[in-house]
C-alpha cells in the first residue's frame, strides 16, 4: 500500500448516520483518487474514522488484557515456585552471581562439604546451622583428622536474594540442630539445637526472626537429648539392666557374633521451648549383628583402635515430618504426634518410610508394595509397587501418581482410583513431574511425555554427559534444570536447563557446589561458602 502523498492532506468524509447524499455516495461506491493516491483503497471497508478508532481501542484493549493476564499468570506460577524447594521464579535466562557469603572456618585441602551441608528454610530465608562435630576434615598432606569442622560456627540466615546475613545466633560446642536437610525441602517455624559440653548440654529454641530461647536440658543418668521437627526435642534413655561390653579386634571381628538380648529404648518428645511433655513410646530391642553395634573410636581412627560393642548405641535425625531412631537392636521412624508410622497397617516390616509432605508419608516394603498414610497412621491408599517420589513442580496436578513396577523396570501412571493412565517401560528415572510434561531419563537421552497420555512429547540427547550423575532438579514450570556432577567426583559439575514444552536447550553452566532453590532464588553452596545465583 503506498504512502499518501507528504504535501497534501488526507481528507475522510465522516457518515454520521445517513441522508440522502450519504446513501447515494454509499451505493455508489466511494471515489477512488488512483492518480494522487489519496483516496480510499476500493478494498477497505466503507466505515466511519469513528468505527475505526473503536476497532482499534477494541484491538489495544484485548492486547492489554492478553498482557494482563500474561503477567498474573507469571506471578501467580512465581509464587507457587518461591513456596516449592525445586522452584525457581525464573530460570528464562542463565544464572550468574549475585552475592557471596564466606564460610567462618574454610574447608581443608581435598574436602569438599558442599554437598553435605546441612539446611532448613525458615520464613522465606536460607537457615545454615553450624557443622557438626562429626564434620571433621582430613588433610590429605598429613592424614590427620582436623577436629574443627568446616562451615559456621553459628547458626546463619541468609537472605537467598540478596545475600544479607538477617541473623547469627551463637551456640556452644557440639551443636546439632533440626530439623534439616540437604535440599532445602525442610522448613520450620522453629529450629531446634541442642549443644553444650556433655554435663551441661541446654535446649535453644530459634525462631524465624533470629530470637531465641534456652533452658538447660537436665539429662538423667544415660540419657540423651537431641533436637526433633516441629518445635520439639526428643530424649532417649535405655531401660532395664545393663549388658556387658563385647570387644572387638581393629578388623572388626566381634564375638559373639550377633547380640540376642539388650535393653529397649524409651523415647520422650518434649516441647523444646517450655520442656513440657507430647507423647512417650517404648522401642523393643531386636535381635542384631554385633558389627553393627561398634562405637566411633574417640580418635576416630578404626585402623589402630580396638573398638568396642556398645549395646546402647542410638541415633536420632530430625526429618522435616519425622523423628528417625536407629542404633543397637532398634529403630523406629515417628511421626510429629508420636505415631510409629513403621508400624502402621498391613506392610509387614522392614519398612522404609519416606515423607511426602503435609502430613503424608509413603511406608514402602521392598518395592513390592506402597502405603499411603497421615500423621495419626490412617491408611489414604494402597499402590503396587514403589511410590515413585521425584520433584514435583509445584504447579502440577496431584491426580496421578507415578509408582515403580514390581519387575524393577519402567513405572505406571496411576490414577486416584487406582486405574493405570500410561506406562513407561524403558526409563532409568523421573527427574520431573510437571503440569504437562513428566520428564525421564532413558540413559542417553531425556524425554519429555505428555502427563495425560504418556505420549512422547520430545527427546533430547545426554551423550555429552555420560561420565556424569543427576544431582537434582529444579523448575520454573516452563523450563527445567538438572544439576549433574561427575561420576569421580572431580571437577565442577553442570546445571543444564530445557524448555519443558520443546526439550530444547536453552542453557548450561557450570556449578561447583550444590544449588538448592530457596524462596524462589538459586542458592549454591560451594566449598568457600554461599553464593546466590540470579
Amino acid at each position: 500500500m503506498s504512502r499518501p502523498d507528504e504535501q497534501k492532506s488526507v481528507v475522510f468524509d465522516l457518515v454520521e448516520g445517513g441522508g440522502q447524499d450519504a446513501a447515494a455516495e454509499a451505493a455508489d461506491g466511494p471515489a477512488d483518487d488512483v492518480g494522487t493516491g489519496t483516496g480510499r483503497r476500493s478494498w477497505l471497508p466503507n466505515v466511519s474514522r469513528r468505527t475505526w478508532l473503536v476497532a482499534a481501542a477494541a484491538v489495544v484493549a484485548a492486547l492489554v488484557a492478553v498482557t494482563a493476564v500474561d503477567l498474573v499468570q507469571d506471578h501467580q506460577r512465581a509464587e507457587l515456585m518461591r513456596a516449592s524447594s525445586v522452584g525457581v521464579a525464573s530460570l528464562a535466562e542463565p544464572p550468574t552471581e549475585t552475592w557471596t557469603v564466606p564460610y567462618d572456618v574454610p574447608v581443608g585441602q581435598g574436602q569438599d562439604v558442599s554437598l553435605g551441608q546441612q539446611v532448613v528454610t525458615m520464613d522465606g530465608l536460607v537457615v545454615v546451622p553450624p557443622a557438626d562435630a562429626q564434620d571433621f576434615w582430613i588433610d590429605a598432606s598429613t592424614g590427620m583428622a582436623n577436629q574443627r569442622p568446616a562451615g559456621f560456627e553459628d547458626v546463619v540466615a541468609i537472605d537467598p536474594g540478596s545475600g544479607e546475613v538477617a541473623w547469627r545466633v551463637p551456640v556452644d560446642e557440639r551443636p546439632a540442630c533440626g530439623p534439616s536437610g540437604f535440599d532445602a525441602s525442610a522448613s520450620t517455624d522453629t529450629l531446634v539445637c541442642v549443644h553444650g559440653p556433655d554435663d551441661a548440654r541446654e535446649v535453644l529454641a530459634i525462631a524465624p526472626d533470629g530470637t531465641a530461647r534456652a533452658r538447660p536440658a537436665d539429662l538423667a543418668a544415660g540419657e540423651q537429648v537431641f533436637a526433633g521437627p516441629d518445635g520439639m526435642v526428643v530424649r532417649t534413655v535405655r531401660t532395664g539392666e545393663p549388658v556387658g561390653t563385647v570387644e572387638c579386634d581393629s578388623l572388626g571381628q566381634c564375638l559373639p557374633e550377633s547380640l540376642t538380648e539388650a535393653r529397649d529404648l524409651l523415647v520422650t518428645a518434649e516441647d523444646a521451648g517450655t520442656g513440657r511433655e507430647r507423647w512417650t513410646s517404648t522401642v523393643e530391642f531386636d535381635q542384631i549383628n554385633t558389627n553393627n553395634c561398634q562405637a566411633v573410636p574417640e580418635d576416630g581412627d578404626w585402623s589402630t583402635t580396638a573398638s568396642a560393642v556398645d549395646p546402647d548405641l542410638v541415633t536420632v535425625r530430625a526429618g522435616a515430618e519425622t523423628v528417625v531412631v536407629d542404633g543397637c537392636g532398634v529403630s523406629a521412624t515417628f511421626s510429629p504426634i508420636g505415631v510409629r508410622l513403621d508400624l502402621v497397617g498391613a506392610v509387614p516390616p522392614p519398612v522404609w518410610v519416606d515423607e511426602l509432605g503435609s502430613g503424608r508419608y509413603a511406608l514402602d516394603r521392598n518395592g513390592m508394595a506402597t502405603v499411603v498414610v497421615n500423621a495419626a497412621g490412617e491408611v489414604l491408599r494402597t499402590l503396587d509397587g514403589s511410590l515413585r517420589t521425584e520433584s514435583t513442580s509445584p504447579d502440577a496436578p496431584d491426580d496421578i501418581v507415578f509408582v515403580t513396577r514390581q519387575s524393577g523396570t519402567g513405572f505406571e501412571a496411576v490414577r486416584e482410583d487406582g486405574a493405570v493412565a500410561w506406562a513407561e517401560t524403558y526409563a532409568q528415572g523421573v527427574l520431573l513431574v510437571g503440569r504437562e510434561v513428566v520428564v525421564v531419563d532413558r540413559g542417553i537421552r531425556l524425554v519429555g511425555l505428555d502427563r495425560e497420555t504418556g505420549a512422547e512429547l520430545w527427546t533430547s540427547s545426554t551423550e555429552d554427559l555420560v561420565a556424569m550423575a543427576r544431582l537434582r532438579t529444579l523448575t520454573d514450570g516452563e523450563t527445567v534444570a538438572t544439576h549433574y556432577l561427575p561420576n569421580e567426583g572431580a571437577g565442577p559439575g553442570l546445571l543444564i536447563a530445557l524448555d519443558l514444552s520443546t526439550g530444547e536447550r536453552l542453557w548450561d553452566v557450570p556449578m561447583t557446589g550444590s544449588a538448592v532453590a530457596v524462596d524462589g532464588h538459586l542458592v549454591e553452596f560451594t566449598r568457600d561458602g554461599l553464593r546466590g545465583l540470579g
